[in-house]
């Protein structure tokens, strides 16, 4: 009996559930008491407004879904839940990305229940702020304070470090009042939200916080160092200063920054009020014991 039952369970991966671009529903069971639908949709595709006397439980498993129930709509991301109870209006659509979802309808729809109701409808609103575009703008106020880090080094290497003391200094005050409050800032307001969309298990963003630690760590250096006159090692430092937060930059830019478009605008306007703010100082998370990239006594 166990190999007949083993026979009968199909495992589907999303990432074989696909559509020539429309809607699609594809039937998991149906009982008299429930049906189970596996729905994709992509991006700008839509399950109108309707209004069933069945009751729904959507269960988002990958991207973001905008789910509206009668005049409302609210954003749900992969891992999170919604029930709509029978009677009220919702529709469904893909505001960006790709949408995966696990639809329970109980019970199953009638004939009528999935005609448009002419009236419910989307709510117009404007597109609100963008704070992936808050983000790239500051680091295009940044990018040449980074570029002089290279450029010091590039001299350095030409120079004595006491005749360059005064830059140094100012580069040091860059790292310390500029560049380190902003990635200070981007782990508090922006990486928990880019982690919700990719609802990794680990930390999704761990990479990039360990970039933070790694330019902090960098920056403490270059200050001993200056203070200590030693030349070569200032140098070294810069370089590898600009070189990091560049790559950095680049990173974020092209892979995380884009997935701020999948959260609702309420949340991107709360964070883009945030950024714009200011960013208030606080510390740099403690890096656990023997987390560190093997640069000990420093």
């Amino acid at each position: 009996m166990g190999e007949a039952a083993a026979t009968e369970v199909e495992v589907i991966h999303s990432d074989k559930v696909r559509s020539s671009g429309g809607p699609i529903a594809r039937t998991l069971s149906d009982a008299p008491s429930h049906r189970v639908l596996l729905l994709e949709l992509t991006p700008g595709r839509e399950l109108p407004p309707h209004r069933p006397t069945s009751g729904l439980v959507l269960c988002v498993l990958q991207g973001t879904a905008e789910l509206l129930t009668g005049d409302t709509t609210r954003w749900l991301l992969a891992g999170e839940v919604a029930t709509v109870p029978a009677g009220v209006a919702r529709g469904v659509r893909c505001p960006a990305g790709r949408l995966v979802a696990l639809a329970i309808v109980s019970p199953p729809p009638g004939a009528g229940d999935h005609l448009g109701d002419e009236s419910v409808a989307w709510p117009v609103r404007p597109p609100g702020p963008d704070p992936a575009a808050v983000i790239r703008s500051e680091h295009r106020e940044l990018i040449n304070g980074v570029a002089h880090l290279g450029l010091l080094a590039q001299r350095l290497s030409r120079g004595d470090v006491d005749q360059l003391d005064g830059e140094i200094q100012t580069a040091i005050e860059f790292l310390e009042n500029e560049l380190l409050p902003h990635a200070r800032a981007e782990e508090r307001l922006i990486y928990p939200q880019v982690g919700r969309v990719l609802r990794a298990e680990a930390k999704a963003t761990a990479t990039m916080e360990y970039d933070h630690r790694r330019i902090e760590r960098l920056a403490g250096d270059l200050e001993r160092a200056a203070a200590a006159g030693r030349s070569e090692e200032v140098r070294a430092l810069l370089q590898q200063l600009a070189t990091t937060v560049q790559l950095h930059f680049d990173k974020e830019e092209e892979l995380y920054l884009p997935l701020l478009s999948r959260l609702g605008p309420d949340e991107r306007e709360a964070m883009v009020q945030s950024l714009t703010g200011g960013h208030p100082e606080e510390p740099m998370p403690q890096q656990e014991a023997g987390k560190g990239d093997g640069e000990e006594g420093r």
